[in-house]
């Protein structure tokens, strides 16, 4: 398998063959390496590391010389609404005997609604253990428990092994940090008045953004266009428990003069397989969140080559990826490696081979580097919302987003699918039947393998509409969508570059030079014979 990666590219066309070895493994590794450096703090959107993120991609991208595309700027700023919790005002209140007061200010992360709000929440807590009711085991936390009205502390995970290691239920699920996503049912309808999430002791977690580091990311801050309305909470929403992750130092300090301690209740549950559950008496709680609004100017980073057709250089074929990523958690930092670092640097040095060739090709070639990605697609929708290029030029998207692992020991699960180090998932729903030819043309002399199963937008991971690609299928503009897969590292601090396979993304970078340069040197454009459009009434 390995040797096939390690292919002479001699299968590739030998017209182009000095123009694709400027696409090489040592180049990209370099691109990576600064822009997945730790230094960037995980080039979360609005935040220093992206800037620098972006100024290093526009400085290369003058470097190689390409035209900048927003006059005589690689820049197309777009403005964000950004909201956080005021660290200041925030704060959770443990009052014991009506008069006692601790007061704790530690991060916490609200799931539902999803991110920062304002409000004021206070009342009586009750711990209900794991928070399960799971009838083939006979167990059930909420079992003559008073639910309605009340705060409810729940520990992740289930009833676990002595070493916490191995969950005592056979669902494997139970034993994931994700665990939370299992229990939602039950305790939304629980009439509670919140759901409060603790890390168990066993996990070794203190916090969600220890377990979680991506998703307390995302629910940190919520971020909207300008150009958009706020999102307003609908009637079944407004009804439901406002569900928290907390510190587990909240924890201890509720549970503290109780006779209970967080370890001991669990070591409890977990030898007796029995609940726990109690009120906690004389302590009430009180969470006063309030939130900081603030605008953000982010950046798009977008520079071209024209083509050398006076007529066809008017229209354009798109390569794009995304640079930004879900920042640092604690002192712990996303530098997202794979996601999207691979592509950023694919795109640099496809810029590369394009200018190499002798003779330019007849489209002109736009490389959009985007940010806000992660936070809503923001930076490609507000690139086919205000265009450099007219959207009617525009030929083609060829997008790629985490284009540099082989599949590991715990990938390619149903939650993980991963390609090994021949292959690539290419994704796509059937748009044009002239680019799946051209991209099956190239796939037959390329030493990649191409595998369109994660396609369609009826996929259970809906990958098809999970990256920045999606906003020009909306706009009738045919895609391709590469990646090499959601490994068990995605948006977690083990997204490193020494993770990264370069001489795989090498070959991919190389073929997808190839599929672009076809398609710009068609002497007739792409048909669109299902465009996004028609797909109402198609389906």
């Amino acid at each position: 398998m390995t040797l096939a990666v390690m292919a002479p590219v001699s299968l590739y066309s030998q017209k182009n063959q000095n123009s694709i070895n400027q696409i090489t493994s040592s180049d990209l590794e370099s691109y990576v390496t600064f822009l997945a450096s730790p230094l960037l703090k995980g080039r979360m959107n609005g935040e220093e590391g992206l800037e620098i993120a972006a100024q290093y991609i526009a400085s290369q991208a003058k470097l190689t010389g390409l035209k900048p595309a927003n006059g005589t700027s690689y820049f197309q700023p777009y403005a964000v609404m950004k909201k956080t919790m005021d660290p200041n005002k925030t704060k959770v209140q443990i009052i014991s005997n009506g008069k006692d007061t601790v007061t704790v200010k530690e991060p916490m992360f609200q799931l539902v609604p999803t991110g920062p709000a304002d409000f004021t929440l206070d009342g009586e807590v009750v711990f209900a253990g794991y928070g399960i009711k799971a009838d083939k085991y006979k167990y059930n936390d909420f079992d003559n428990l008073k639910t309605e009205g009340k705060i409810l502390l729940v520990m992740d995970r289930a009833p676990m092994s002595e070493n916490g290691e191995k969950c005592l239920f056979e669902e494997p699920n139970w034993s994931s940090a994700m665990s939370f996503q299992m229990k939602l049912t039950t305790l939304i309808y629980s009439k509670a008045k919140a759901i409060l999430f603790v890390s168990d002791p066993k996990s070794g977690f203190q916090s969600f953004d220890e377990s979680n580091p991506g998703i307390a990311g995302y629910l940190k801050s919520t971020v909207t266009l300008n150009s958009e309305k706020p999102e307003i909470v609908n009637q079944f929403m407004a009804g439901m428990p406002k569900v928290i992750f907390i510190h587990r130092i909240v924890a201890d300090e509720l549970l503290k003069g109780s006779g209970h301690s967080l370890e001991e209740l669990q070591k409890s549950i977990d030898s007796t397989l029995q609940p726990h559950s109690f009120t906690i008496t004389d302590k009430l709680l009180k969470i006063n969140e309030v939130s900081l609004l603030e605008e953000k100017v982010l950046n798009n980073v977008a520079g071209y080559i024209e083509g050398s057709d006076p007529v066809l250089k008017n229209e354009i074929v798109v390569f794009s990826g995304h640079y930004d990523h879900i920042g640092a958690s604690g002192s712990k930092v996303n530098t997202g490696a794979d996601d999207d670092a691979s592509g950023c640097a694919a795109l640099l040095s496809m810029a590369e081979a394009f200018q190499s060739l002798q003779k330019k090709p007849l489209r002109s070639i736009l490389f959009l580097w985007v940010s806000g990605e992660e936070i809503g697609l923001y930076g490609s929708k507000s690139y086919v919302d205000n265009p450099l290029f007219p959207l009617e030029k525009t030929v083609a998207d060829l997008n790629m987003d985490m284009i540099g692992r082989v599949k590991g020991v715990a990938d390619s699960t149903k939650e993980n699918p991963m390609t090994g180090p021949n292959t690539v998932f290419v994704i796509t729903d059937s748009q044009s039947k002239d680019l799946r030819s051209i991209a099956d043309e190239i796939d037959k002399k390329s030493p990649l393998d191409f595998d369109y199963s994660l396609s369609g937008r009826d996929h259970p991971l809906q990958l098809f509409a999970r990256s920045d690609h999606y906003n020009f299928v909306k706009k009738d503009i045919p895609v391709l969508f590469f990646t090499t897969g959601l490994h068990t590292d995605y948006h977690t601090p083990g997204d490193v570059v020494e993770k990264i396979d370069f001489k795989k993304m090498e070959i991919i970078t190389r073929t997808m030079f190839e599929i672009g340069l076809t398609i710009a040197n068609r002497k007739t454009r792409l048909i669109v014979d299902n465009p996004f459009s028609s797909w109402g009434k198609s389906k």
